[in-house]
């Protein structure tokens, strides 16, 4: 069950587009950022006088992926249920599963409600069911995911999918792979295993995605719930079995132990059942470490019936409960608002952050082993006085607004910051086209920087007013809508970079968000940097100012070679697993 978690925290990356700027923004005459826009009546209409302040409100005729009509998340009142006699907060109030009737050949057909800390996001199917192939029984198993959520008051619906063809053995054949990436765009692969490899496929610009290594053993969708009754472990026992994460193309390692057994009722009004208490670990991914997962099983049938872990991403503890078809499906009446979760207050205000020169932010991540390496150092950004035992650090960051006289020149770098790849996808009439108009009026003697800051400076003009039902478009889709976040910017200005010739590639990091109340926020977000005059330098088209300040603060960067998955997102995840407090040091304006 582990490995269930692990597909829809990972898909869940796809959310979080972080924060954008939303109107062209002089460094000079910096403007407050209306974080969460009140609105009045209907209409969309704001309270705040906008010549004051920038809103971040997205386009209300922006075309979007959800289904039904939705208001603002609001706050609510999370529901109660009985747990061994108790009433305990932040559960789901859905109806137990029952028995339900299925169709011949069905293995199994699994609803769970999802939610978070008791909020309503969405719901998981995950089924399988035998067929025949040239007189042969094979099992088909599905794990299909839908998120709705609201990101600064718009409401988006996110959706993954992931699948396994498996002999009568559970060996697996076949994978498959479906996440929605953005505006009638999906990240479709395909795997068909050969010995100790799997091939991989793609549809569409996916075409070459990278084979993995297939140990044996490898458990797939269907036998995946069995394992528990297969097992049949004692308190204090664990197994290990190898699962395949397709949205980072890997196999990896789950370790589940039985921790305890115990009598609760999951659903109101529904009497106490006993019930198998397991705890799965995924082995570390990189630096990267998903939380544990707890899944609660039948006693007598081994039948999953709930799972939770803590995700930050989601501002805490999921929950996927069993439930029926019906209750599953219902939709989302108040999504969860994603910035309050995907964002880190700070103690106090910094004036004028964007034109500033540098400043000294004090980190402590008590949830992560190596704080000091949660972020990234270079040119412009270093780790300072860490202190093992309270896990904080210093981060020194300074502005960068182009190349700097005398800096040392690093080695020019290799063709996966210039080739195009199925994100930052440049070979296309598109993107060339825009990036032909962005070199228009430069003179011949335009060095790499002057064209870098072209495509920063015309990708700021002419995006359209973001909204959020993009996850992670590839360049080519954005140079047909010309519309998304932040990502959607990055991805954009560093296919246009490549299209010009300047190497690039993308960063994932946090950025200064003044808020009403006083009291800022540091934001995920993603821009882009460019290798000109021998430097890796950094510029954002969400902001327009040819390069950044002191407020972007730089997690992670990318080429996107070779990758057609969102293991690139991983150390943001890791930051937010880490639940860092940042405060504000030394301020050099």
């Amino acid at each position: 069950m582990q490995r269930f978690g692990t597909f829809l925290s990972l898909t869940a990356c796809a959310l979080f587009a972080a924060y954008s700027f939303a109107q062209p923004t002089k460094l000079d005459e910096q403007k407050n950022f209306i974080i969460r826009p009140k609105t009045s009546g209907g209409s969309g209409g704001t309270n705040y006088d906008t010549s004051k302040f920038i809103v971040i409100r997205p386009n209300g005729n922006v075309p979007s992926l959800v289904t039904q009509p939705t208001t603002p998340a609001q706050p609510t009142t999370p529901s109660t249920q009985p747990v061994a006699g108790r009433l305990v907060p932040g559960m789901i109030a859905v109806p137990p599963p029952g028995t339900p009737k299925v169709d011949a050949g069905i293995v199994f057909d699994y609803w769970f409600a999802a939610a978070v800390e008791g909020q309503r996001i969405g719901y998981v199917q995950w089924g399988a069911k035998k067929v025949k192939q040239n007189d042969r029984e094979l099992l088909v198993g599905v794990k299909h995911q839908k998120f709705t959520v609201s990101r600064f008051g718009q409401v988006v619906s996110q959706w993954g999918e992931e699948s396994s063809v498996e002999n009568m053995d559970g060996d697996v054949l076949i994978t498959g792979m479906r996440q929605g990436i953005g505006q009638d765009q999906a990240l479709v692969l395909n795997g068909v295993v050969d010995g100790k490899t799997l091939k991989v496929t793609g549809e569409g610009a996916a075409k070459g995605a990278s084979n993995t290594p297939w140990p044996e053993g490898v458990v797939g969708c269907v036998r995946e719930p069995a394992l528990f009754k297969e097992k049949r472990l004692k308190t204090g026992e664990s197994f290990d079995y190898p699962a395949y994460i397709g949205v980072v193309n890997r196999v990896v390692k789950m370790t589940v132990t039985l921790e305890a057994e115990e009598t609760l009722a999951l659903w109101p009004k529904e009497p106490a059942r006993k019930l198998l208490r397991f705890v799965s670990r995924m082995e570390p991914v990189g630096n990267f470490k998903l939380p544990p997962a707890t899944t609660w099983v039948d006693a007598e049938t081994f039948e999953p019936l709930k799972m939770e872990f803590d995700f930050p991403g989601f501002g805490g503890k999921v929950t996927f409960l069993r439930t029926t078809k019906e209750s599953a499906t219902v939709a989302v009446a108040r999504p969860v608002e994603l910035f309050n979760a995907q964002s880190i207050r700070l103690d106090r205000e910094i004036p004028g952050i964007h034109a500033g020169r540098s400043v000294v932010y004090k980190v402590t991540a008590p949830k992560d082993d190596e704080p000091g390496t949660l972020f990234a150092e270079d040119a412009r950004q270093t780790v300072k006085n860490p202190d093992a035992k309270a896990k904080s650090f210093e981060l020194h960051v300074s502005a960068a607004h182009g190349p700097i006289k005398g800096a040392a020149v690093l080695p020019a770098p290799g063709k996966e910051f210039t080739a195009s790849n199925y994100f930052i996808n440049w070979d296309n009439d598109g993107v060339k086209g825009h990036a032909a108009a962005a070199m228009r009026g430069l003179p011949a003697t335009a060095t790499d920087w002057d064209k870098a800051v072209a495509v920063e400076r015309w990708v700021h003009r002419n995006m359209k007013a973001f909204e959020f039902s993009q996850a992670m478009a590839t360049a080519d889709n954005v140079a047909k809508t010309l519309s998304g976040d932040c990502t959607e910017y990055a991805m954009l200005g560093a296919a246009m970079s490549r299209a010009v010739g300047v190497p690039s590639r993308t960063v994932l990091g946090l950025v200064y968000a003044p808020a009403k109340d006083g009291k800022p926020y540091l934001a995920y977000h993603m821009w882009f940097e460019v290798f000109a005059d021998g430097q890796w330098l950094p510029l954002d088209a969400t902001l327009g100012g040819g390069g950044v300040g002191p407020g972007h603060l730089k997690i992670a960067d990318h080429s996107w070679h070779d990758e057609k998955t969102f293991a690139p997102l991983l150390p943001v995840l890791r930051v937010l697993s880490a639940k860092p407090a940042v405060t504000v040091g030394k301020v050099e304006p």
